[in-house]
């Protein structure tokens, strides 16, 4: 079942978005404006003060997923990933294959392999991405392919102030890369619905006991690539257990919480749901503004 809804997923996004399917743009103007993005070192779009202090792929363009447009592909940084994620939420956490009518929003989506493949699937997805340029070339491939039920909001999630808008959220990849990982999923549990439901998915460490652990990494540590390359990853800030995951996602309001266990790839898969809105502990919280 498993295999069969990766190659159903993969079809879709094969049926929806390749050159043959564009709108709005010709198909040379539109490889042109995608190609010509990769290997760009930006980083006045972004603001920052000292670039040498960001991470590579914020300053300089990397493409995000595997997309085969018909006339050309371009391998992605994390390759088939986005596909086997959403499958492995449908199968082991319950998302529905047919979201149509239901609004989700996609944390972090890079070049957008996700928030695509959700639009395709029916529903009204507002993708968020904090490092501009990758935003608007989502926001640039839904023009052109005339998407008209997906957004990119190109902002930090601790700018956002969604509330009691989505029937779903997916947060892949995310929050071992945040400073405050409570007060991101507070955020979020505010951006749902009544019985909205969080789909968490995130690098993480094997604990030896139940006991709650998160491996503090810090964002000095980089892994693979070169610095002259620009192409290196890591920047992580805290690796979560299982039972970390759960109590921190708990922590913040969500109930039915489901943890998966760490795979041979070091990540964690998990869901939580907003029955109703309760309120969390107040002391120490870092935004005493959030709802």
């Amino acid at each position: 079942m498993y295999a069969e809804l990766v190659q159903k997923l993969q079809d879709t996004m094969a049926g929806s978005y390749t050159v043959d399917n564009l709108k709005t743009v010709q198909r040379d103007e539109f490889k042109n404006e995608i190609t010509s993005k990769i290997g760009q070192i930006d980083s006045d779009t972004e603001n920052y003060d000292e670039p040498n202090r960001q991470r590579d792929l914020s300053v300089k363009f990397h493409w995000g997923h595997d997309h085969d447009f018909g006339d050309f592909s371009l391998r992605g940084q994390m390759g088939s990933r986005h596909v086997h994620i959403i499958a492995r939420f449908m199968t082991e956490f319950g998302l529905p294959l047919d979201l149509t009518g239901k609004k989700i929003l996609d944390i972090g989506v890079w070049t957008g392999g996700t928030s695509l493949l959700f639009s395709a699937l029916g529903a009204e997805v507002t993708a968020l991405e904090e490092v501009k340029k990758y935003a608007d070339t989502v926001n640039y491939m839904a023009q052109a392919f005339g998407v008209n039920n997906l957004k990119c909001d190109g902002t930090s999630l601790y700018d956002v102030n969604y509330q009691d808008t989505f029937d779903y959220i997916i947060y892949s990849g995310v929050i071992y890369h945040v400073t405050d990982p409570v007060l991101s999923l507070r955020i979020l549990f505010n951006a749902l619905k009544d019985g909205g439901e969080v789909f968490v998915e995130t690098m993480g460490v094997k604990a030896n006991n139940e006991t709650p652990l998160a491996l503090v990494e810090g964002p000095a540590v980089v892994r693979g690539g070169s610095k002259e390359d620009l192409n290196r990853g890591g920047w992580n800030y805290f690796l979560p257990s299982s039972s970390a995951l759960k109590l921190w996602i708990e922590t913040v309001g969500f109930e039915n919480v489901v943890v998966g266990g760490i795979d041979s790839n070091s990540r964690i898969l998990a869901k939580g749901v907003r029955h109703k809105h309760v309120d969390m502990l107040r002391a120490g919280l870092s935004r005493r503004d959030i709802r």
